[in-house]
């Protein structure tokens, strides 16, 4: 479905640049790429692990938040820039969204 603006189930301008800054800053970190199918994998326990602690344990809503971004930006780059470790992957993501 096409993001739209005005879309009250679109997600917020806010989200996006949060999400958006922390794709760059993992870029700058890991240029190459490599390995971001267990970055993502690495994150989602992460973010689980967030939920849980918040749930059961009244841990910060804002590390549940700052999780999920990075699952999101892992998402991303792998949208964007394929999986280096399945050659191949590469030519069927990127720029073609």
């Amino acid at each position: 479905m096409p993001y739209k603006e005005s879309d009250n189930r679109a997600p917020r301008d806010a989200t996006m640049r949060a999400i958006a800054e922390e794709v760059e800053i993992a870029r700058l970190k890991f240029p190459t790429g490599k390995h971001l199918l267990a970055a993502l994998g690495e994150e989602f326990g992460e973010v689980c692990r967030a939920l849980l602690e918040f749930h059961y344990e009244g841990g910060p809503r804002e590390n549940v938040i700052a999780e999920a971004v990075q699952v999101a930006a892992m998402a991303i780059r792998i949208i964007e820039e394929g999986v280096m470790e399945y050659p191949g992957n590469e030519a069927q993501c990127g720029n073609e969204l």
